[in-house]
């Protein structure tokens, strides 16, 4: 579990090296946990209903009302697989969506692939989004719940002129980046456009390969065969990155090309930063700079992700390259215009995979989620008689110590991981349901 939030494929280039830390994000001083058992004050607690889309909206007006003037707002989730977290989190972009212009939902997925499943959100003609969804989404995405909100997205685009699109701001595949490159740039003169055209899909095609066998306990690796491609990766990436700008293309293909190269390059910075520095690169910086480019000029982003990486504190202080903390970068990149939401369960069951590194192909299952342990967050937000409701971190006052909060990752085995978290430092509100149910598998 300490390498629980990091880049999967760093996860296996440092078994064995001394991580150097780069940039981080800033981190409050140190303070002692505290696991004394607390009683939330029940004048913060708003009860939510899910009888309805509008009696939810109705309850949880005070929590928009937070959100809608911000630039970013992120809806996190304390495990990957809670079919109350993709349904609430759907019904609250679809009104951010609907009533405050918010026009862009980033995943916790690549750029590339997202930016294909995308293109059918956007056809005038309905199209079967499930095989889009096996292909270019990683497997936690892969539910109906998620389905359900893709449908959405796709008939208001059929119905309104302002359309509103699905990205994607994480980098564990560059195939489908690198297609898109190679489509966009079919027609370059430029020998050097080309060449590098030709290394990226090379090396994310070797890459992608390598990632989909590393849960195969009997795949032979070979280290430095992965590390030199990797590096040509992103020394290609880079180029690009470079090229872009004197390439002649219509602006729309040019921001999604330059969305693609600088996806690519992020994506292979671990090589990079092995090669040259023996040290790990920064997913979670790498996420908040590719929210920073999709929330370019007047659009207004949402984003979803794990609530360790929208978090404005280090989840994992022992890996504080990839611990969390993705919303300190882009709360310094938009001051005062990022707004974080946490969501969290007590128990129930819960959907992973048994994969270590997971892909589109990875098999979701569901499981128990026992118990929270005494003292947690968790444990205290059960108490409370309602089964759902939000309420605003800042208002905990002196109950806002440290204290351990859970957070469950993709891969079984990680549901009993407490990470010592003070709420109001993390998160702007806290959405809580007492139990949850496992996300539904696609049909």
């Amino acid at each position: 579990m300490k390498t629980f939030f990091r880049s999967l494929l760093a996860s296996a280039l440092f078994t064995t090296a001394t991580l150097t830390a780069q940039a981080q994000p800033s981190s409050p001083a140190a303070t002692p946990t505290d696991t004394a058992r607390i009683t939330l004050d029940p004048r913060l607690i708003n009860p939510v209903s899910m009888q309805s889309f509008e009696a939810f909206r109705t309850a949880v007006q005070p929590l928009v009302k937070q959100m809608a003037g911000k630039k970013v707002v992120a809806m996190g989730e304390s495990t990957h697989g809670t079919a109350e977290f993709y349904k609430l989190r759907f019904w609250l972009t679809r009104i951010l969506m609907e009533e405050y212009g918010f026009d862009r939902l980033g995943l916790e997925n690549t750029y590339g692939d997202t930016y294909l499943l995308n293109q059918a959100l956007q056809q005038r003609t309905t199209t079967d989004l499930k095989p889009l969804m096996q292909k270019h989404l990683i497997s936690m995405w892969q539910n109906q719940e998620m389905a359900e909100l893709l449908t959405w997205m796709q008939a208001r685009n059929r119905a309104q002129r302002r359309q509103v699109e699905l990205t994607g701001i994480d980098i564990m595949f560059a195939t489908a980046d690198a297609q898109l490159l190679q489509q966009g740039l079919a027609k370059a003169k430029n020998p050097e456009v080309q060449a590098a055209v030709a290394q990226l899909l090379k090396s994310a095609a070797y890459n992608d390969n390598y990632y989909y066998k590393m849960s195969d306990k009997t795949f032979k690796r070979n280290r430095a065969e992965w590390l030199s491609t990797g590096y040509a990766g992103y020394l290609a990436a880079e180029k690009l990155v470079q090229l872009l700008p004197t390439t002649k293309l219509p602006r729309k293909q040019r921001e999604v090309l330059a969305g693609a190269a600088k996806n690519a390059h992020l994506g292979f910075d671990v090589f990079y930063q092995y090669e040259k520095f023996k040290r790990n690169s920064s997913r979670d910086s790498a996420f908040a700079e590719m929210t920073k480019f999709i929330a370019s000029g007047n659009h207004k982003v949402i984003i979803w992700a794990h609530d360790a990486h929208v978090g404005r504190t280090v989840a994992a202080t022992d890996d504080r390259s990839n611990g969390g903390g993705t919303g300190d970068y882009i709360e310094r990149m938009f001051p005062g215009q990022y707004f974080v939401l946490a969501t969290a369960t007590g128990a129930g069951t819960f959907a992973a995979t048994k994969d270590v590194f997971i892909s589109p192909a990875s098999i979701m299952a569901s499981y128990p989620l026992s118990a929270p342990k005494a003292g947690s967050w968790e444990a205290a937000m059960s108490q409370v008689s309602s089964p759902l409701y939000f309420f605003d971190t800042h208002q905990l006052g002196a109950q806002d110590l440290k204290r351990p909060h859970r957070l469950v990752g993709q891969t079984l085995g990680g549901e009993d991981y407490y990470a010592d978290t003070q709420l109001g430092a993390t998160y702007d509100a806290m959405l809580f349901v007492r139990q949850g149910t496992a996300a539904t598998p696609l049909r």
